[in-house]
């Protein structure tokens, strides 16, 4: 690992050698010191994709995060990893593959998704994915991305606002299941997608236009940079394959916090709504019910009449009226307590037999 006012020294193989100790201030390494114009681009039609990676102390998944960004099968992939000072050997291991890293920078932060700001701003992909630390790709995770892109339009040139939503392997204690891809719509922002975010490529100009991530959230600002996308008219394209395991836990396993936030993105996305008006459409939307007990004495006694009374006193409000009918509005209708949204038979096959498929397919893939 490489601090800035450091002399470099470069091996024959094009490693970073004879650097100091990692435990004072901001350092940084990585291929791109090495060759300042290094872009693995193959071609117009051979989009380069990035993976970002943002670490705090993560010693003990890390490496099977970075082997895996190593071992895709698509050869124009760059990663960034920005470490925020880890203090338990992480920045070791960042060090003993710094000759497989394209960049990387360890330095104080100011949360999650203020270093996910920080490394979007560095890379120099065609499509951006972020890759948590303690979750690791399929092998043809960067493939199956870049081919959907390709399929959407011919050239570098008319790559458009795009996000390409992709499945995940979701890793629950002992339990393994396919998550895939939840639609990404108006409802959203009532509703919280349920769309696994270290399996979303974004297009260079889907992250113009949606611009950075809101940093007051601590949870689920991935949620309002999806929404964000959506409103300003980036296309999407789902795609069932599984590209990412991702591991349950960390900051999304705070429940409350989670509800909590998600109620503050309603007000802000609805201003003219009150306190009691927005718990009304979190306890008609939300998608995990079990998580609102917590908040009962918010919820309306009759939640079918408080949101026929909402919606009425907001008839000219467009969006809430289109976003409460896109999470479920004429299921709620009618009904004082809430109703469960129950997935039909067709799509219950249909994930079935596509968890079949890919399980399958892991099985019998080469290592």
């Amino acid at each position: 690992m490489l601090r800035v006012d450091e002399a470099v020294e470069v091996s024959p193989r094009g490693q970073i050698a004879g650097v100091g100790p990692l435990s004072r201030g901001r350092v940084e390494g990585g291929l791109r010191l090495v060759d300042r114009g290094r872009c693995r681009r193959g071609g117009p039609r051979h989009p380069l994709v990035s993976y970002v990676t943002v670490v705090r102390n993560a010693r003990a998944t890390l490496q099977r995060t970075l082997a895996s960004v190593r071992a895709q099968q698509w050869d124009a992939v760059e990663h960034i990893v920005v470490d925020g000072l880890s203090d338990d050997g992480t920045r070791d291991i960042i060090q003993a593959h710094a000759d497989q890293i394209d960049y990387y920078v360890s330095e104080a932060d100011e949360g999650l998704y203020h270093a996910l700001n920080k490394a979007l701003s560095m890379v120099h992909g065609d499509l951006v994915c972020v890759l948590n630390a303690d979750d690791w790709l399929t092998p043809d995770a960067a493939a199956i991305a870049a081919r959907a892109l390709t399929r959407c339009a011919p050239t570098a040139e008319t790559w458009p606002p795009l996000l390409i939503l992709t499945s995940a392997w979701l890793h629950d204690e002992r339990r393994r299941k396919l998550w895939l891809p939840g639609p990404l719509d108006a409802g959203s922002w009532l509703r919280c997608p349920k769309i696994c975010h270290n399996g979303v490529y974004a297009t260079r100009a889907a992250m113009a236009l949606t611009g950075p991530y809101d940093t007051r959230f601590r949870i689920i600002a991935d949620t309002r940079w999806l929404c964000d996308a959506l409103d300003a008219g980036v296309q999407v394209v789902r795609c069932a394959a599984p590209t990412v395991h991702y591991m349950a836990g960390g900051l999304s396993s705070d429940l409350r916090r989670h509800v909590e936030e998600c109620a503050r993105l309603v007000a802000l996305r609805f201003p003219a709504l009150d306190t009691a008006e927005v718990w009304t459409l979190v306890h008609s939307f939300y998608p995990w019910p079990n998580n609102l007990e917590p908040f009962a004495s918010s919820r309306p006694r009759d939640l079918g009449l408080a949101l026929e009374s909402l919606l009425a006193r907001h008839a000219h409000d467009e969006a809430l009226r289109a976003s409460a009918w896109a999470a479920g509005l004429d299921e709620q209708r009618g009904h004082a307590a809430r109703v469960r949204q129950r997935r039909k038979l067709p799509d219950l096959l249909q994930r079935g037999l596509l968890r079949a498929w890919y399980g399958a397919r892991e099985l019998v893939a080469p290592p």
